[in-house]
Protein backbone atom coordinates (compact mmCIF):
# COMPACT_ATOMS: atom_id res chain seq x y z
CA UNK A 1 0.00 0.00 0.00
CA UNK A 2 1.48 3.76 -0.57
CA UNK A 3 -0.08 6.66 0.23
CA UNK A 4 0.99 10.33 0.82
CA UNK A 5 3.58 11.07 3.96
CA UNK A 6 2.29 12.39 7.16
CA UNK A 7 2.82 12.99 10.97
CA UNK A 8 2.84 8.76 11.66
CA UNK A 9 5.62 8.60 9.12
CA UNK A 10 8.01 10.98 11.09
CA UNK A 11 10.17 7.65 12.68
CA UNK A 12 10.35 5.50 9.42
CA UNK A 13 12.20 8.45 7.13
CA UNK A 14 14.36 9.46 9.73
CA UNK A 15 15.26 5.49 10.24
CA UNK A 16 15.96 4.86 6.46
CA UNK A 17 18.03 7.97 5.96
CA UNK A 18 21.34 6.08 5.63
CA UNK A 19 19.35 3.54 2.65
CA UNK A 20 18.36 6.54 0.65
CA UNK A 21 19.67 6.09 -3.15
CA UNK A 22 19.49 9.11 -5.15
CA UNK A 23 17.75 9.74 -8.04
CA UNK A 24 17.55 13.70 -9.34
CA UNK A 25 21.68 14.09 -10.15
CA UNK A 26 20.96 18.04 -9.82
CA UNK A 27 19.01 17.75 -6.66
CA UNK A 28 21.55 15.47 -4.90
CA UNK A 29 24.59 17.72 -5.80
CA UNK A 30 23.17 21.05 -5.20
CA UNK A 31 21.03 20.69 -1.97
CA UNK A 32 21.84 18.77 1.05
CA UNK A 33 18.46 19.08 2.76
CA UNK A 34 17.41 16.01 4.63
CA UNK A 35 14.60 13.63 3.18
CA UNK A 36 13.09 14.46 6.56
CA UNK A 37 13.00 17.99 6.49
CA UNK A 38 11.89 17.99 2.69
CA UNK A 39 8.76 15.15 4.01
CA UNK A 40 7.32 17.51 6.55
CA UNK A 41 7.65 21.09 4.25
CA UNK A 42 5.94 19.45 1.34
CA UNK A 43 3.20 17.94 4.08
CA UNK A 44 2.58 21.53 5.35
CA UNK A 45 2.55 23.75 2.61
CA UNK A 46 2.26 21.38 -0.39
CA UNK A 47 4.30 22.19 -2.98
CA UNK A 48 6.13 19.90 -6.08
CA UNK A 49 8.12 17.69 -3.97
CA UNK A 50 5.69 15.45 -2.23
CA UNK A 51 6.28 12.12 -0.61
CA UNK A 52 4.42 8.95 -0.18
CA UNK A 53 5.29 5.96 2.45
CA UNK A 54 4.85 2.56 0.99
CA UNK A 55 4.65 -0.49 3.54
CA UNK A 56 4.15 -4.36 2.07
CA UNK A 57 0.90 -5.72 2.70
CA UNK A 58 2.40 -9.70 3.31
CA UNK A 59 5.78 -8.49 4.61
CA UNK A 60 7.73 -6.57 7.12
CA UNK A 61 8.91 -4.47 4.84
CA UNK A 62 8.28 -0.30 3.96
CA UNK A 63 9.81 2.62 2.56
CA UNK A 64 9.35 6.00 0.82
CA UNK A 65 9.88 7.98 -2.12
CA UNK A 66 10.36 11.75 -2.16
CA UNK A 67 9.48 13.11 -6.18
CA UNK A 68 9.37 16.46 -8.12
CA UNK A 69 6.40 17.52 -10.33
CA UNK A 70 6.80 20.20 -13.13
CA UNK A 71 4.63 22.83 -12.72
CA UNK A 72 2.00 21.52 -15.20
CA UNK A 73 1.87 18.24 -12.79
CA UNK A 74 2.05 15.86 -15.51
CA UNK A 75 5.80 14.77 -15.15
CA UNK A 76 7.31 13.62 -11.72
CA UNK A 77 10.91 13.10 -11.13
CA UNK A 78 12.21 10.88 -8.50
CA UNK A 79 14.75 12.57 -6.16
CA UNK A 80 15.09 9.77 -4.28
CA UNK A 81 13.93 7.11 -2.59
CA UNK A 82 14.70 4.06 0.18
CA UNK A 83 13.40 0.69 1.53
CA UNK A 84 14.09 -0.84 5.28
CA UNK A 85 14.84 -4.55 4.13
CA UNK A 86 18.44 -5.80 3.54
CA UNK A 87 17.13 -8.35 1.01
CA UNK A 88 15.08 -6.04 -0.67
CA UNK A 89 16.16 -7.14 -4.42
CA UNK A 90 15.85 -10.69 -3.86
CA UNK A 91 12.73 -10.60 -2.40
CA UNK A 92 11.26 -8.47 -5.37
CA UNK A 93 10.25 -5.53 -2.75
CA UNK A 94 11.83 -3.16 -4.97
CA UNK A 95 9.02 -4.21 -7.87
CA UNK A 96 6.34 -4.10 -5.88
CA UNK A 97 6.95 -0.73 -4.33
CA UNK A 98 7.56 0.42 -7.98
CA UNK A 99 4.55 -0.51 -9.21
CA UNK A 100 2.54 0.72 -6.82
CA UNK A 101 4.18 4.13 -6.87
CA UNK A 102 2.92 3.87 -10.98
CA UNK A 103 -0.21 3.60 -10.19
CA UNK A 104 -0.90 5.83 -8.08
CA UNK A 105 0.87 8.30 -9.61
CA UNK A 106 -0.98 7.54 -12.94
CA UNK A 107 -4.34 7.83 -10.89
CA UNK A 108 -3.03 11.55 -10.12
CA UNK A 109 -2.64 12.20 -13.75
CA UNK A 110 0.95 11.77 -13.96
CA UNK A 111 1.31 11.24 -17.31
CA UNK A 112 5.66 10.12 -16.86
CA UNK A 113 8.39 9.51 -14.34
CA UNK A 114 11.88 9.84 -14.85
CA UNK A 115 14.88 8.15 -12.84
CA UNK A 116 18.38 9.30 -12.94
CA UNK A 117 20.31 6.22 -12.13
CA UNK A 118 24.22 4.90 -12.70
CA UNK A 119 24.68 2.99 -15.78
CA UNK A 120 26.12 0.22 -13.86
CA UNK A 121 23.83 0.00 -10.76
CA UNK A 122 21.33 -2.45 -9.35
CA UNK A 123 18.64 0.25 -9.34
CA UNK A 124 18.84 0.20 -13.41
CA UNK A 125 17.50 -3.07 -13.13
CA UNK A 126 14.48 -2.66 -11.02
CA UNK A 127 13.42 0.11 -13.09
CA UNK A 128 14.01 -2.31 -16.03
CA UNK A 129 11.66 -4.71 -14.36
CA UNK A 130 8.97 -2.12 -13.54
CA UNK A 131 8.88 -1.60 -17.49
CA UNK A 132 11.24 1.85 -17.23
CA UNK A 133 12.82 2.33 -20.37
CA UNK A 134 16.26 4.40 -21.12
CA UNK A 135 15.57 7.75 -23.21
CA UNK A 136 19.22 9.15 -22.83
CA UNK A 137 22.34 9.05 -21.40
CA UNK A 138 23.94 11.59 -19.81
CA UNK A 139 27.72 12.09 -18.25
CA UNK A 140 28.24 14.57 -15.11
CA UNK A 141 31.65 16.54 -14.73
CA UNK A 142 32.86 18.22 -12.27
CA UNK A 143 35.54 21.82 -11.94
CA UNK A 144 36.53 22.34 -8.31
CA UNK A 145 39.08 25.16 -9.53
CA UNK A 146 38.27 27.68 -12.20
CA UNK A 147 41.56 28.02 -14.76
CA UNK A 148 42.88 31.34 -15.86
CA UNK A 149 40.49 32.55 -18.99
CA UNK A 150 41.61 35.36 -21.36
CA UNK A 151 38.53 34.81 -23.28
CA UNK A 152 36.09 37.76 -22.75
CA UNK A 153 32.68 38.14 -21.11
CA UNK A 154 30.13 37.78 -24.45
CA UNK A 155 27.29 36.73 -22.33
CA UNK A 156 24.47 38.85 -21.48
CA UNK A 157 21.66 37.90 -18.60
CA UNK A 158 18.52 36.65 -20.13
CA UNK A 159 15.74 38.69 -21.21
CA UNK A 160 11.79 38.15 -21.75
CA UNK A 161 12.54 38.86 -25.73
CA UNK A 162 15.45 36.18 -25.44
CA UNK A 163 12.64 33.33 -24.86
CA UNK A 164 11.50 32.67 -27.85
CA UNK A 165 14.57 32.28 -29.49
CA UNK A 166 15.64 30.31 -26.56
CA UNK A 167 12.44 27.80 -27.05
CA UNK A 168 14.09 27.04 -31.30
CA UNK A 169 17.41 26.47 -29.76
CA UNK A 170 16.24 23.66 -27.30
CA UNK A 171 13.94 22.32 -30.55
CA UNK A 172 17.15 22.43 -32.71
CA UNK A 173 19.83 20.66 -29.99
CA UNK A 174 17.64 18.23 -27.98
CA UNK A 175 16.28 15.04 -30.25
CA UNK A 176 12.55 14.57 -30.34
CA UNK A 177 12.42 11.51 -28.65
CA UNK A 178 13.89 13.30 -25.54
CA UNK A 179 11.85 16.25 -25.95
CA UNK A 180 8.62 13.97 -24.44
CA UNK A 181 10.36 14.12 -21.16
CA UNK A 182 12.89 16.71 -21.02
CA UNK A 183 11.90 19.97 -19.96
CA UNK A 184 12.42 23.16 -21.66
CA UNK A 185 15.07 25.26 -20.24
CA UNK A 186 13.80 26.37 -17.02
CA UNK A 187 13.42 29.99 -17.38
CA UNK A 188 11.75 30.82 -14.17
CA UNK A 189 14.67 29.02 -11.99
CA UNK A 190 18.22 29.69 -11.61
CA UNK A 191 20.08 32.46 -13.83
CA UNK A 192 19.51 32.23 -17.78
CA UNK A 193 22.39 33.80 -19.90
CA UNK A 194 23.04 33.88 -23.69
CA UNK A 195 25.41 34.82 -26.70
CA UNK A 196 24.06 35.95 -29.99
CA UNK A 197 26.05 35.88 -33.12
CA UNK A 198 24.77 38.97 -35.11
CA UNK A 199 21.19 38.36 -34.57
CA UNK A 200 21.11 34.42 -33.69
CA UNK A 201 21.14 33.26 -30.80
CA UNK A 202 24.31 31.09 -30.19
CA UNK A 203 24.10 29.44 -26.73
CA UNK A 204 22.39 29.61 -23.57
CA UNK A 205 23.85 29.34 -20.52
CA UNK A 206 21.63 28.19 -17.38
CA UNK A 207 23.06 27.88 -13.92
CA UNK A 208 21.54 26.35 -10.73
CA UNK A 209 23.16 27.73 -7.51
CA UNK A 210 22.35 24.94 -4.54
CA UNK A 211 23.94 25.36 -1.37
CA UNK A 212 26.71 22.70 -1.84
CA UNK A 213 27.26 22.96 -5.07
CA UNK A 214 26.28 24.55 -8.76
CA UNK A 215 24.49 22.90 -11.62
CA UNK A 216 25.65 24.13 -15.24
CA UNK A 217 23.91 22.93 -18.10
CA UNK A 218 24.51 24.41 -21.98
CA UNK A 219 22.63 24.73 -25.07
CA UNK A 220 24.67 25.54 -27.91
CA UNK A 221 24.21 26.14 -31.75
CA UNK A 222 25.49 22.84 -34.06
CA UNK A 223 26.26 25.89 -36.76
CA UNK A 224 27.27 28.46 -33.92
CA UNK A 225 30.93 30.58 -35.35
CA UNK A 226 32.32 30.20 -31.93
CA UNK A 227 34.49 27.59 -30.93
CA UNK A 228 32.53 25.52 -28.11
CA UNK A 229 35.88 26.12 -26.06
CA UNK A 230 35.55 30.13 -25.95
CA UNK A 231 32.01 29.41 -25.14
CA UNK A 232 32.58 27.04 -22.16
CA UNK A 233 35.64 29.34 -20.90
CA UNK A 234 33.31 32.51 -20.56
CA UNK A 235 30.59 30.71 -18.88
CA UNK A 236 32.79 30.05 -15.75
CA UNK A 237 33.57 33.14 -15.58
CA UNK A 238 29.60 33.60 -14.91
CA UNK A 239 30.51 31.24 -11.53
CA UNK A 240 34.00 29.95 -10.55
CA UNK A 241 34.12 26.82 -8.74
CA UNK A 242 35.30 26.87 -5.53
CA UNK A 243 37.07 24.23 -3.75
CA UNK A 244 33.86 23.64 -1.54
CA UNK A 245 31.48 24.47 -4.17
CA UNK A 246 32.17 23.20 -6.95
CA UNK A 247 30.41 23.27 -10.47
CA UNK A 248 28.93 20.25 -11.91
CA UNK A 249 28.49 20.28 -16.10
CA UNK A 250 25.18 18.03 -17.08
CA UNK A 251 25.94 16.48 -20.62
CA UNK A 252 23.28 14.49 -22.50
CA UNK A 253 24.77 12.27 -24.33
CA UNK A 254 23.64 13.95 -27.63
CA UNK A 255 26.25 16.63 -26.63
CA UNK A 256 29.09 14.60 -26.42
CA UNK A 257 31.07 16.88 -28.65
CA UNK A 258 30.86 19.04 -25.42
CA UNK A 259 33.33 16.96 -23.56
CA UNK A 260 36.65 17.73 -24.58
CA UNK A 261 36.09 21.23 -24.24
CA UNK A 262 35.15 21.13 -20.75
CA UNK A 263 38.06 18.79 -20.04
CA UNK A 264 40.08 21.42 -21.41
CA UNK A 265 38.92 23.98 -19.40
CA UNK A 266 39.71 21.89 -15.47
CA UNK A 267 36.51 19.30 -15.74
CA UNK A 268 37.10 16.20 -14.40
CA UNK A 269 34.88 13.38 -15.64
CA UNK A 270 32.36 12.55 -12.19
CA UNK A 271 29.90 10.18 -13.48
CA UNK A 272 27.86 8.24 -16.36
CA UNK A 273 24.01 7.64 -15.75
CA UNK A 274 21.10 6.16 -17.39
CA UNK A 275 17.69 8.54 -17.72
CA UNK A 276 14.94 6.02 -17.32
CA UNK A 277 11.37 6.74 -18.11
CA UNK A 278 8.13 5.08 -17.51
CA UNK A 279 4.82 6.22 -19.18
CA UNK A 280 1.97 5.62 -16.70
CA UNK A 281 -1.48 4.72 -17.63
CA UNK A 282 -4.75 5.63 -15.78
CA UNK A 283 -7.03 3.04 -16.19
CA UNK A 284 -10.94 3.68 -15.90
CA UNK A 285 -13.59 1.02 -15.54
CA UNK A 286 -16.91 2.22 -17.54
CA UNK A 287 -19.69 0.36 -17.34
CA UNK A 288 -20.72 -0.40 -20.62
CA UNK A 289 -24.90 -0.47 -21.61
CA UNK A 290 -25.66 -4.18 -23.10
CA UNK A 291 -26.39 -4.49 -26.67
CA UNK A 292 -29.55 -3.65 -27.27
CA UNK A 293 -29.54 -0.08 -25.31
CA UNK A 294 -26.70 0.90 -27.21
CA UNK A 295 -28.37 0.28 -30.73
CA UNK A 296 -31.04 1.90 -29.30
CA UNK A 297 -28.91 5.14 -28.32
CA UNK A 298 -27.27 4.93 -31.47
CA UNK A 299 -31.04 4.49 -33.20
CA UNK A 300 -31.26 8.14 -36.37
CA UNK A 301 -33.65 10.60 -35.68
CA UNK A 302 -36.83 10.49 -38.09
CA UNK A 303 -36.65 13.85 -40.69
CA UNK A 304 -38.90 14.56 -43.23
CA UNK A 305 -38.33 13.20 -46.72
CA UNK A 306 -35.85 14.63 -49.05
CA UNK A 307 -37.99 15.29 -52.30
CA UNK A 308 -35.89 16.47 -55.55
CA UNK A 309 -37.77 19.47 -57.26
CA UNK A 310 -38.29 18.96 -60.90
CA UNK A 311 -39.10 22.02 -62.49
CA UNK A 312 -41.41 22.26 -65.75
CA UNK A 313 -39.18 22.66 -69.30
CA UNK A 314 -39.81 26.34 -70.37
CA UNK A 315 -42.61 26.93 -73.43
CA UNK A 316 -41.50 27.27 -76.98
CA UNK A 317 -42.90 29.16 -80.01
CA UNK A 318 -43.48 26.26 -82.42
CA UNK A 319 -43.22 27.22 -85.89
CA UNK A 320 -45.00 25.34 -88.90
Amino acid sequence: MIRPFDLRDLSLVRRLNDQVIALHTEFALTNNRHPLRGAITSMLVGGQFPTYVWKAEERDAEGFVQLHLDESGVHAHMVRAAIQMEDAAADGLWLNFLEQLIMELGSRGVQSIIAEVAETGDELIWLKQAGFAVYTRQDIWVSHQAGESNHADFFRPRQSLDDWDIQLLYSHTVPPMVQLVEPTPPLGRGEGWVFREGQELAAFVHLHYGPSATWLRFFIHPNADTKTEMIVAAALRLKRPHPDHPVYCCVRRYQSWLQNSLEHHGFQFWSNQAVMVKHTVNRAQVAQPDLATLIKGKAVSSSAPLVQRFDQPAKTNSHT
